[in-house]
């Protein structure tokens, strides 16, 4: 990859021949018209009737652009309403283009290379419904000054490569970064090296840290200085999916049932857990307007600490709910799990004030069962969004010394109480993101699941469906990581678990 962007731009020199050009038009794509007026080039949806439209896919040697070929100057580019793409290698090596405008609202991708080493672009606005910009896409696009990534796009490895003008990053919470981003690379004395962006962060994802920075491109300098400002920065309740705004509501009251909710993501010794504030919110509102559990019996935890966990929910508030034998308890998490090698890998729930390196310093899984079930509730449903093989969502290690290291954890029995758990997976499977959708992969489908049924779901469905859709879309993501949830249950509904519901 390190000498990539240079022989790439070294095969574009020859690609766009400037000279003048009158009127011509032509086809790039079935009913995609392009014309061009001496300036500039326009993309034309000219079937609208028809839907959405693509453009065609370039390269730059036996497929190139038809504008390319005719070496027209092309010094902008409009994209109008109904096209949903831009080409790979469409204008890669238009050396005069100085703009680019989107009047189209529905581009969702800009391919592979689409505008390599355009060395005089400088206004480029992405539209918001963009979810993917290829490799290298923009790389060696020297006057490019500032780039803002919109919501739930992929960015490819070395999109902004080299685009050395830069001073302004700003990328969404739910923007999905690939290798060396924004990296610049020069080329000394027959080597290539890579040197990291510097400029400003304005905004990052909650993966991007000061430990990790360098696979994207950035310097930790510019990301630790942007983290220093988080708290006031990071917007959690940011819409992310459909599941965050087609939320359906129920006029029944369950006044009989009480939920804690932890969203543990902002680690004060370990990587961050992408999501987990926003999956607690969201998780949060289902349970009021679709579960119909009032407002004052749903009691949200975020970043908790040890003493957050056990004495003031577990203790002071759970503990405080009266005639629980006749009431149900519903528990999230979503979080790190962490198991203690030194310890036969037993399993511990990391609160954010514990280290990894000490997770017997955190709460036994093993022991938080207990606890919940001693409340002696008439059902306890626990959902847990968390793995306890030492790997987060992003495949970060959790317990120093063993990154990228997946530890088979000892499973925690259920011991008392009428309890069911919900795991988003097994052994040493990793708890995966799902960076598309803006929530923890679990969660997502326990999300969906709650409403497409309308909170009306057995408990034996409600495990089945979210066991296939995790795992098959587990398998889909950029991890490439097996996932597998489960469902464990206490002694008291061995027999009929499967038909308890929420």
């Amino acid at each position: 990859m390190k000498k990539y962007i240079t022989a790439v731009v070294m095969a574009l020199t020859c690609l766009c021949t400037v000279h003048a050009q009158s009127t011509v038009e032509g086809k790039c794509g079935e009913d995609v018209k392009w014309t061009f007026d001496g300036y500039t080039i326009t993309i034309i949806n000219t079937a609208l009737e028809k839907g959405y439209l693509p453009m065609e896919d370039y390269d730059m040697t036996k497929n190139r652009a038809p504008w390319i070929k005719k070496g027209l100057n092309i010094k902008k580019v409009v994209i109008e309403s109904g096209i949903v793409n831009i080409g790979s290698c469409a204008f890669a090596g238009c050396e005069d283009l100085t703009e680019v405008v989107f009047n189209s609202t529905v581009v969702n991708e800009i391919g592979w290379g689409a505008f390599l080493n355009c060395i005089r672009l400088r206004n480029i606005s992405l539209p918001s419904e963009l979810r993917r910009i290829g490799k290298v896409a923009f790389a060696n696009c020297r006057l490019i000054n500032s780039v803002k990534i919109p919501a739930q796009c992929y960015v490819e490895d070395m999109a902004f490569a080299s685009c050395t003008n830069l001073q302004s990053i700003e990328c969404a919470s739910t923007t999905i970064l690939g290798h060396l981003v924004f990296v610049n690379e020069e080329k000394t004395n027959g080597q290539v090296k890579h040197t990291l962006y510097a400029g400003e962060v304005r905004h990052v994802p909650s993966y991007v840290n000061a430990n990790n920075c360098h696979e994207y491109g950035f310097s930790k300098a510019s990301v630790e200085k942007v983290l220093a400002s988080r708290t006031s920065d990071v917007d959690y309740d940011e819409i992310t999916s459909k599941l965050d705004t087609d939320i359906p509501v129920t006029n029944e009251a369950r006044n009989d049932t009480y939920v804690l909710i932890i969203g543990n993501q902002n680690y004060r010794f370990v990587s961050d857990v992408p999501y987990a504030i926003h999956d607690a919110r969201v998780f949060g509102e289902y349970c009021q307007k679709t579960l119909g559990i009032p407002a004052n019996n749903i009691h949200i935890a975020e970043d908790a600490t040890k003493h957050m966990i056990l004495e003031e929910e577990l203790g002071d508030w759970i503990g405080a709910i009266p005639n629980r034998e006749e009431k149900k308890l519903i528990v999230y998490y979503a979080g790190h799990g962490v198991p203690d090698i030194k310890n036969k890998n037993k399993a511990f729930i990391l609160p954010t004030d514990v280290r990894g390196t000490h997770p017997a310093r955190g709460i036994a899984l093993d022991e938080f069962y207990t606890q919940i079930g001693d409340f002696e509730f008439a059902q306890a449903t626990v959902f847990l969004d968390a793995c306890f093989s030492g790997i987060n969502r992003d495949n970060e290690g959790v317990t120093e010394g063993l990154r990228g290291v997946e530890i088979e954890a000892e499973e925690a029995p259920l011991n008392s109480g009428s309890l069911v758990v919900f795991s988003a997976a097994q052994g040493n499977e990793t708890a995966q993101g799902y960076p598309d959708q803006g929530h923890g992969l679990f969660t997502y489908y326990l999300l969906n699941e709650i409403r497409t049924s309308g909170g009306y779901i057995n408990y034996g469905r409600l495990s089945d469906n979210i066991k296939e859709n995790v795992s098959q879309k587990a398998s889909e993501l950029r991890l490439r990581k097996k996932q597998t949830p489960s469902t464990s249950v206490s002694d008291k509904f061995t027999e009929d678990w499967r038909n308890l519901k929420l």
